[in-house]
């Protein structure tokens, strides 16, 4: 079994270690002390050849057989002495090699004994060693090679003067040797520390690299996130590492390592955290029981490193880094700053992907939103189907679309998701409920205490739902709000839904004025432009429609139908002596009158010029004679007043009759009622005749 050579304590010092010479074993040149005895060992010997005295041959080597040994086996005692007594012992060391030169330069080399050559290089070694050694070995090295001389100090003796020249040039050394052997040292020192540091940043820049690479290949989620913090705690040895990424008001963990019962949300109130979440800067807390903020999760962590996590001034959460071994320096903090940038840098790029992906379904929804409801012009069918997609667009639990009901100008339930179909067509005043508040408002309103009892009084039992938060959009269109979209979830709307919800109201709001233009276009194809009433045109097709059904339908015993066609009288005179103006104001009043007397299911038509037809389905004559009646009275009763003022009256005459079963066309209705009306104009014409 080999063994191990115990090395002393007193070693050469790592500047005179760092080229050690060539074929010297490292156990003698980690013993200063063994290795300058047996340096002078040679020294000694050339001295008694040269000095052809045979005797100090055998001298030099008895002496240097007795010393080598001897120093030797003190580089072999225990290592507890040397290490209890280091100066001690390392001046006992250099007694033996002063003993051994000593002896040497009292019984070696004759008349001209090497006393002072032979101890430069001890007093050297000394130096080297420490400033205590040196000082020491020095002074006994002069004390020896003068004490002979002790006696004649006060002459002139060549020996004398280089004796006094000895001491003087050996403190000189030793200081001197010392203060290279230090300057070496300190060198030594830097270039370990320059060294250190050096590898140090090689491995960061490594670490930081690889994160680098992890963050580019998927971005910061949960799982690249994590292999983050295991490349801190795997290559820094860092003890607890967490990241956090902001959630509104809160941070919340993205991932950690090293805490069994890690804290999930930081609410910014208290800790070093928390001054981070508040200040946005980074801290860095060599000592943690020197800081004030400092909350312990862990009693074992001494220092915390605390990053924000932001880009051009966005905060997007912190990388915290805690130790337990040790107390973290500005390295680190650099560090972890440079960490946190790169973190920053893909949360940040992250973010913006996920919010393209977000934009692009958006769009996406808008396009497919768009393609439904522009496939239909019909309110009927368009209604709904902007219903679901708002539904479908926001995961909403409620939906309903108010639209303006131009005639009446209300603003009406036109459809909806989670309410009942009793709902559909109930008045929805402005302020009033979501959809009111947006059109008073015409804006989007947001209530994140929304609630049955907020709900419109007209529907507040027609809706399934009770959603705590609630969105109402305008459908503005040309600075008019044509309507609203109201919004019900239980969790709230993030920004990019707020987002596309306006632009789907958008979009609704067009094709729902497109829905308008085009009952307008249908309205103006089948009604007259002065009255507002049925044209004849769309008189004659319904008309025909309606003796067509009746003619399939006759076996089953159909009700009677009734006409009734009112010519006002002396209406071409009235024009020529009272003007157009107020001839079409006269027009207009008797179609109101037709609307105001006549059911909703009835046809009522203005033939041309001043002639006007009704139809009555489900009516008899006597019916027919009764209304036209009312409507000849009503037109008598009003006053028309004339370009300068003048009370005018107007009046009519109308001819009833019903449909004959046996000849059920439109040719032999209204060639009766033609003839009804001839007999009220022969016998003195405001007067209802039937026939």
């Amino acid at each position: 079994m080999a063994t191990t050579r115990p090395r002393s304590s007193a070693r050469l010092p790592d500047a005179l270690r760092l080229a050690p010479l060539r074929g010297v074993p490292g156990w003698l040149a980690a013993d200063v002390y063994l290795f300058n005895t047996l340096l002078l060992a040679p020294v000694a010997v050339a001295v008694a050849l040269v000095s052809g005295d045979h005797n100090d041959l055998i001298r030099a080597a008895i002496i240097s057989a007795l010393f080598v040994p001897l120093q030797a086996w003190l580089g072999h005692f225990p290592g507890r002495y040397q290490r209890s007594w280091p100066i001690a012992w390392s001046l006992l060391r250099f007694a033996v090699v002063l003993a051994y030169v000593g002896t040497l330069s009292e019984l070696v080399g004759g008349p001209a004994k090497p006393r002072a050559s032979l101890f430069v290089p001890v007093v050297a070694a000394a130096a080297a060693v420490g400033v205590t050694q040196g000082a020491v070995v020095a002074a006994v090295a002069s004390a020896i090679y003068l004490a002979p001389e002790a006696g004649r100090l006060g002459g002139t003796t060549q020996i004398a003067v280089r004796g006094i020249a000895l001491a003087g040039v050996s403190i000189l050394l030793a200081f001197a040797t010392r203060s290279i052997v230090s300057a070496l040292q300190s060198a030594a020192r830097q270039v370990r520390t320059s060294a250190i540091l050096d590898r140090r940043r090689t491995r960061q820049i490594a670490a930081i690299e690889s994160i680098g690479r992890v963050l580019a290949t998927s971005g910061p989620t949960p799982e690249m996130l994590d292999q983050v913090v295991g490349v801190l705690v795997g290559r820094f040895g860092y003890g607890l590492v967490s990241i956090y990424l902001a959630d509104g008001a809160l941070l919340r963990i993205g991932a950690q390592r090293g805490y069994s019962q890690p804290t999930t949300t930081f609410d910014g109130s208290v800790g070093v955290i928390g001054r981070v979440m508040r200040t946005h800067e980074l801290a860095f807390v060599p000592d943690v029981r020197t800081d004030p903020d400092y909350v312990a999760l862990d009693e074992a962590v001494v220092s915390e490193i605390c990053a924000p996590l932001s880009v051009e001034g966005r905060f997007m959460g912190i990388l915290n880094v805690e130790s337990t071994s040790r107390q973290l320096d500005r390295t680190d903090r650099d560090l972890v700053a440079i960490l946190s940038q790169r973190v920053s840098a893909a949360v940040a790029l992250g973010q913006d992907r996920r919010a393209l992906t977000e934009r692009i379904s958006v769009f996406n929804d808008l396009h497919r939103f768009t393609d439904a409801v522009n496939s239909s012009l019909d309110p009927k069918l368009l209604y709904p189907a902007v219903a679901e997609a708002v539904a479908g667009m926001v995961n909403a639990e409620l939906v309903a679309i108010t639209v303006l009901d131009r005639p009446s100008r209300r603003y009406l339930v036109a459809a909806g998701i989670g309410i009942t179909s009793e709902a559909v067509g109930r008045e929805i005043h402005p302020g009033e409920g979501m959809a009111g508040r947006a059109i008073r408002e015409r804006a989007t309103v947001i209530d994140e205490h929304f609630g049955r009892e907020r709900y419109p009084a007209s529907v507040r039992n027609e809706a399934a739902p009770d959603v705590p938060i609630g969105v109402g959009v305008p459908l503005l269109r040309g600075g008019v709000v044509i309507g609203a979209i109201t919004i019900g979830r239980t969790t709230p709307l993030r920004p990019i839904e707020i987002e596309a919800l306006e632009l789907l109201a958008g979009h609704a709001a067009l094709a729902i004025s497109n829905a308008f233009l085009h009952v307008d276009v249908e309205e103006l194809a089948i009604r007259d432009a002065l009255t507002g009433l049925y044209n004849r045109r769309y008189f004659d097709e319904t008309l025909e429609r309606t003796l067509a059904a009746r003619r399939r339908d006759r076996l089953t015993g159909a009700a009677p139908l009734s006409a009734v066609i009112f010519d006002l009288d002396h209406f071409g005179r009235f024009n020529k002596l009272h003007g157009h103006q107020v001839g079409d104001a006269v027009l207009r009043l008797f179609a109101e009158i037709l609307q105001g007397r006549f059911r909703a299911s009835d046809l009522v038509a203005r033939l041309g010029g001043e002639e006007f037809i009704v139809i009555l389905d489900g009516a008899p004559l006597a019916d027919a004679q009764r209304i036209a009646e009312q409507v000849r009275g009503a037109l008598g009763r009003h006053v028309v007043p004339g370009q300068e003022g003048e009370i005018l009256h107007v009046t009519v005459s109308a001819g009833c009759t019903q449909l004959d079963e046996a000849e059920p066309t439109r040719e032999a209705l209204l060639r009766s009622a033609d003839v009804a009306l001839f007999m009220a104009k022969r016998a003195g014409r405001d007067r209802v005749v039937a026939a």
